[in-house]
């Protein structure tokens, strides 16, 4: 780490997850536990419990919620220097279990889904030797231009960019569209995270092969490609090449939730990544071993929650 860049930003949602209280279907009169999440705010958690100096860069509403949500910022170990107060109402997602699977529902529309664009997108990064983007807030209606404004700005700064793919069908009009908005960022990213099920949004083949197509032909980057329970496989891409591979699979665990492990995973290895970790070996074994323990519990993991969540009916 060079001593003009030091820590973590991390750039993206903040949400108010609502969950069944102990994991049972929905009826009338049900209640609910919630917890703050989003993708973003997930990501800085886990960054800042292991160890990173980590900024949020963030929106959050002024309804009732959205105070909770500033109680539990101001109480946290991420600096919330650059968390916005926006007059909308909090973004909700609900958790929904379905038998052996699970869904989410969300509403976002009129929310302060998102963040609030840095008027100098150079002044955010430069201070930082990671800043860490999200693909949820890529699409135009949320912060297109202002995710692509800070990938180049960080790349101009000598800052270092993360990026997280987090495909959403329901934010892509066709997997084109969402391939050209991930190229725009990619190209500035060292260090990617790639889902599969982000890789079948984009229309592309969910191996090794279909990240490079996403890649400029001489790029370089850290990549992982994560498959839920299933092996991890992480790359070293050096001009355009695949110099490094290996694959290892997560430890097991009983799963409550799949809910977070994707964040977890990324925080974790951003977190070692800016440590001076550079061994994808070891990257991987640490991200694996965060997504495990994310999804042994219900609601994403939090190390400044000292209590029970709070309760809804």
């Amino acid at each position: 780490m060079s001593d003009d860049h030091q820590g973590v930003v991390v750039v993206g949602d903040t949400t108010i997850d609502l969950y069944p209280v102990d994991g049972t279907s929905i009826t009338p009169g049900s209640q609910f536990e919630w917890h703050i999440g989003g993708t973003a705010t997930n990501v800085a958690r886990w960054a800042a419990s292991l160890g990173s100096e980590t900024s949020l860069v963030t929106n959050i509403g002024t309804d009732a919620m959205g105070e909770l949500a500033a109680q539990h910022f101001t109480d946290s170990s991420v600096d919330t220097t650059h968390v916005t107060r926006v007059d909308a109402t909090s973004p909700l997602t609900l958790y929904v279990p379905t038998g052996d699977d699970e869904q989410w529902h969300a509403w976002v529309s009129g929310s302060c889904y998102g963040f609030t664009p840095p008027t100098d997108p150079a002044s955010l990064v430069a201070p930082y030797e990671w800043v860490h983007l999200e693909g949820v807030t890529l699409p135009v209606e949320v912060n297109q231009t202002a995710v692509r404004q800070l990938a180049e700005a960080a790349t101009e700064n000598g800052t270092n960019v993360s990026f997280d793919l987090n495909g959403r069908t329901n934010q892509w009009a066709t997997p084109d569209a969402y391939r050209q908005a991930l190229r725009d960022v990619l190209q500035h990213s060292d260090l990617i995270f790639a889902g599969t099920d982000d890789l079948e949004v984009a229309g592309i083949d969910r191996t090794p092969a279909g990240v490079l197509e996403l890649l400029p032909p001489t790029h370089s980057a850290i990549v992982f490609i994560t498959d839920g329970s299933a092996a991890t496989t992480a790359l070293t891409v050096d001009s355009g090449e695949i110099a490094e591979q290996v694959t290892a699979t997560p430890p097991p665990t009983t799963v409550a939730t799949t809910a977070g492990a994707g964040d977890a995973f990324a925080g974790a290895v951003l977190a070692a990544r800016d440590d001076g970790i550079s061994d994808i070996e070891e990257l991987v074994t640490i991200g694996n071993t965060a997504g495990a323990a994310a999804v042994a519990t219900i609601g994403p993991f939090d190390a400044d929650d000292s209590g029970p969540a709070d309760h809804l009916c």
